[in-house]
């Protein structure tokens, strides 16, 4: 049955999937073929599981530099080059920049209004009618607070919806560095373990090793 060209582009990705394991695998088995090849001396099995002990201890530090990497602290070697930067001896040339930012201004508001008179003489009915006047600029007025009262609630919801959006993305970027950290590590741990162990055993039945391919 002819195997489709779909299927062989899937399994670029499958293989991709478990290339830690490939890594390590592929690691062990270079170290086992130099170390269990025939008449293979003691020191070159001892030597070839010392060097898997040294790229186990080196996990850690991989381990360590994903771990900084996840919340964003500089690398091992920019942390190294950044201090001896720093070295009191060495000529710095000196460089002074000048920084521009906005400057916020506290604004107010102005209200004016207007209201009617009864004139120089008022009347009864002059009275009333600058009555009637005055009552429908305070309804205009009070019309015109609660419509701005309004607005600053709706940009008040509008401002708090978008910062509970805000957290709530933030709290979930959170979540998921602290699961990826306590958990994404376990692949580079695994790797290390396992060079550890088969470094182990060839530095330490490397005697015997030879012996057996003699």
């Amino acid at each position: 049955m002819p195997v489709s060209t779909s299927r062989i582009r899937a399994l670029c990705p499958w293989l991709v999937e478990a290339r830690f394991a490939w890594l390590a695998l592929g690691v062990i088995a270079v170290a086992l073929a130099v170390s269990l090849r025939p008449h293979t001396t003691e020191p070159v099995i001892r030597l070839t599981g010392l060097v898997l002990q040294v790229l186990g201890i080196g996990t850690v530090i991989w381990g360590i530099s994903e771990t900084r990497a996840l919340f964003g602290h500089p690398s091992f070697a920019a942390k190294a080059k950044s201090w001896f930067g720093r070295f009191p001896l060495l000529r710095r040339n000196i460089v002074l920049a000048a920084a521009a930012g906005p400057i916020g201004l506290a604004t107010c508001k102005a209200r004016a209004f207007a209201t009617h008179g009864p004139g120089p003489n008022p009347t009864l009915e002059s009275r009333v009618d600058a009555l009637e006047k005055n009552v429908g600029l305070i309804h205009e007025r009070i019309s015109g607070t609660e419509r701005e009262m309004d607005e600053e609630f709706r940009k008040a919801g509008e401002a708090l919806k978008n910062e509970e959006q805000t957290r709530q993305t933030e709290d979930a970027a959170i979540r998921e560095k602290l699961e990826a950290t306590g958990t994404g590590g376990v692949h580079i741990s695994a790797i290390g373990a396992s060079w550890l162990f088969v470094g182990v055993v060839l530095s330490t039945a490397g005697v015997e090793i030879a012996e057996l391919l003699k």
